[in-house]
């Protein structure tokens, strides 16, 4: 594909998503309330990290150099509904620029996230097209996944087409998709084949229940629960892999603080989670184990303060069959109102390849019709 036919082929989907966003409200405000309605939303994010990276000397084994580091990402997230009942047709673009690139990643991400059309019946919900296919139970962890996930970690919908129907406390789900590369012990061979899911969940009063069941290059079984006890979520997942048989999974817990430690952290969500799963930011990567926290503090005027981090395994880069422990820790300040959201905080980041510390900041502007 030469250059100038894979810029075209990477504006197509903006030129779109733009075109549609000025022509929605003219559509919106003509509808009747059982006619044709277009609703959407466009955000652009503005994130830059400043900080210092402390990084192995090749002329001095064992001695690391510390270098101040920036990096800059533009991204853009707009959705695009557009309804006739009992059709609706929806469209997501996560466009991302990042300076500099993450590793083996491109500079420029185009972003097409999902664009399906979909036929709600009743109880029948038939959809076709590219769409997201979320099965983990697992909040801070994702033991397994059939979604692409980007560079900038933007998960991907999956090309196919789905059958869900709902009878009461009980969901049923068929799907089948093209399967997408860098799955889970997959080499690859398999991209760009056929692949097929059966989930069926089951809503108790204080507990839900989902199992899953899927082919891929081999046959992979699933499990999902969570429930109350007293006023904590307990929450897990275990999968089953074939060919050969291997097994991953998660076990996590998520409640408020109360009323014993007093003032505004009696409000405050904590949630901790262990996990045999791949590293984070590592989809594709053999499972490890892994533990991760967060805590969600209340402050006044409506900010949040969030607090994260994660500790586990992950294979080595330098040396080929081995593990090295990493971890990341981050404290983020929110604030903002729905149209308008600012994040300020530390950030450190620690590895077999050194230990980045730095200062994140993230704008957020939203709009909506």
């Amino acid at each position: 594909m030469t250059p100038a036919r894979r810029r075209c082929r990477l504006a197509a989907p903006a030129a779109a998503l733009a075109a549609a966003l000025l022509w929605a409200p003219a559509v919106r405000a003509q509808a009747a309330d059982d006619g044709p309605s277009v609703t959407g939303s466009f955000e652009v994010r503005y994130a830059a990290a400043v900080g210092w990276s402390s990084l192995p000397s090749p002329a001095a084994p064992g001695a690391a150099a510390t270098e101040p580091a920036a990096s800059l990402l533009l991204g853009a997230h707009g959705e695009l509904t557009a309804r006739w009942r009992p059709v609706s047709a929806t469209l997501r673009l996560d466009p991302a620029m990042s300076v500099p690139a993450p590793a083996a990643a491109p500079v420029w991400e185009p972003g097409l996230t999902e664009a399906f059309a979909l036929l709600r019946e009743g109880p029948i919900d038939a959809s076709a097209g590219l769409e997201r296919l979320p099965l983990e139970t697992a909040r801070l962890t994702v033991p397994f996944q059939v979604d692409p996930v980007a560079a900038d970690g933007t998960r991907r919908g999956v090309w196919g087409a789905r059958v869900s129907a709902f009878t009461g406390p009980l969901r049923l789900r068929a799907a089948g998709f093209v399967v997408p590369p860098g799955l889970p012990g997959d080499s690859g061979a398999n991209a760009g084949g056929l692949g097929g899911a059966l989930s069926a969940r089951f809503d108790f009063t204080v507990a839900q229940l989902e199992l899953h069941a899927l082919y891929l290059a081999a046959p992979v079984f699933g499990v999902g629960a969570s429930g109350t006890a007293g006023q904590t979520v307990v929450y897990g997942e275990a999968w089953l892999l074939a060919g050969p048989w291997r097994g991953r999974g998660a076990i996590g817990a998520s409640g408020y603080l109360g009323d014993a430690l007093g003032g505004g952290l009696a409000d405050a969500l904590w949630t901790l989670e262990a996990a045999y799963a791949p590293p984070p930011g590592g989809a594709g990567l053999a499972p490890m184990p892994q533990v991760a926290g967060q805590l969600d503090v209340p402050l006044a005027n409506g900010d949040t303060l969030h607090a994260t981090a994660d500790l586990g395994l992950a294979p080595s880069a330098l040396v080929p069959g081995t593990r090295r422990l990493q971890g990341t820790a981050a404290l983020l300040w929110e604030t903002g109102d729905p149209q308008t959201t600012l994040q300020l905080g530390p950030s450190l980041s620690s590895g077999e390849l050194g230990t980045r510390i730095a200062v994140q900041a993230q704008l957020t502007a939203t709009t909506g019709f």
